[in-house]
């Protein structure tokens, strides 16, 4: 059974309902999981504690996702959001860990709250940074779980609800284990 790190942000965390909703449990009947979501983190926070958190696990495969954040932080830029996840991905496969990059959720316009001025700017920002996410990853053969295909519900327009939680742990845990037996399947190809 190998161990995997899934570190991001609130998403990652199942907030606000606790680790129990999120992703990561449902990958738990097949793998050792270590959850290291935190409210609130920036792909620069996630990046700066990722070392620290891959070895502390002692991981084989790391899930992150990050951006969403950014994207509501004012003045950020998708350049630099990107660079954080590509560093995160060399220092993966520097600690000889499996980088698997997960893509950013959209927000939900419809159930944004009426406090949010205008969710167009973020929106805009994660379309940009998913589609050169995808294309950085496809570039350097690093596995995608396109998350921002998923249509969960929300709670506040950002963050799933239940149901939506238990949506995209299930897409997750079924887009890891097609990645897995790809995987495996090009192994088998070359020996």
């Amino acid at each position: 059974m190998n161990t995997i790190l899934c570190i991001g942000d609130s998403i990652t965390a199942g907030w606000p309902y606790g680790a129990e909703c999120a992703y990561s449990e449902y990958l738990k009947n097949d793998h050792i999981t270590v959850n290291r979501g935190v409210p609130g983190a920036t792909a620069t926070q996630i990046m700066l504690r990722f070392e620290r958190e891959l070895i502390s696990s002692g991981a084989d495969t790391v899930l992150v996702m990050a951006g969403t954040n950014d994207a509501m932080s004012p003045g950020s830029r998708v350049q630099d959001t990107l660079e954080c996840m590509r560093r995160i991905i060399r220092t993966a496969r520097q600690d000889h860990a499996e980088p698997v990059v997960l893509t950013c959720l959209i927000p939900d316009e419809q159930a944004i709250p009426e406090w949010f001025d205008d969710i167009g700017p973020v929106r805009t920002f994660l379309d940009e940074y998913n589609r050169q996410l995808m294309e950085y990853c496809g570039n350097e053969h690093v596995s995608v779980i396109c998350t921002h295909t998923v249509s969960p519900g929300y709670i506040d327009g950002v963050h799933p609800d239940q149901a939506g939680y238990r949506i995209l742990g299930e897409f997750i845990r079924r887009e890891f284990r097609n990645l897995l037996s790809l995987q495996q399947e090009r192994t088998e190809e070359t020996q």
